[in-house]
């Protein structure tokens, strides 16, 4: 083989190196910045203290829900499968009726998850004029691994407590 055209393989080589490395850092960026719109709570692993549907709770549908035992107070907890940066909960209700309750936000990092700290507490109406959306912003980031949520229904705001999505987000 000639000098020449081993200098040109040489070339080309180490050109499609440098653009893989390139793409390889854009696309790194790039899911760096999309991080803080991923909903960590899709598809998690959750456990809760009564009702039916859990899974339903994670599973990116508003329609379908986790409800406590009727007219009871429950919690949902989500194992983000690691230690994640925390600051903003989402909950949905399913679009149809009216829901006011009181929630109460904890979060732990324990190996069995079994100490949380309350991050937020606070009531919220789910209707049409907020799309039976609740945001609620935590006072600062939180690194956690499990994320808890307290539902009661508020007196005189109906006795259903339910439960349609639960979305967690990170910055």
């Amino acid at each position: 083989m000639s000098t020449r055209i081993q200098i040109v393989k040489k070339r080309t080589s180490i050109a499609l190196l440098l653009t893989l490395l390139l793409a390889v850092a854009q696309l790194s960026f790039h899911l760096s910045s999309a991080s803080a719109s991923y909903n960590l709570a899709l598809g998690r692993y959750v456990w809760a203290s009564s009702g039916t549907g859990l899974a339903n709770a994670v599973d990116g549908g508003q329609s379908t829900f986790w409800q406590p035992n009727y007219g009871a107070a429950g919690w949902i907890t989500v194992d983000l499968g690691s230690v994640q940066s925390v600051n903003q909960i989402v909950l949905k209700t399913p679009t149809y009726g009216h829901f006011v309750q009181a929630v109460t936000i904890q979060t732990s990092n324990s190996a069995d998850d079994s100490s949380f700290t309350n991050q937020s507490t606070s009531t919220h109406a789910f209707y049409t004029g907020n799309s039976y959306t609740a945001t609620i912003n935590l006072p600062s980031t939180v690194s956690a691994r499990y994320v808890r949520v307290n539902l009661s229904p508020v007196s005189g705001g109906g006795t259903a407590t339910i439960l349609g999505e639960l979305e967690i987000y990170g910055p």
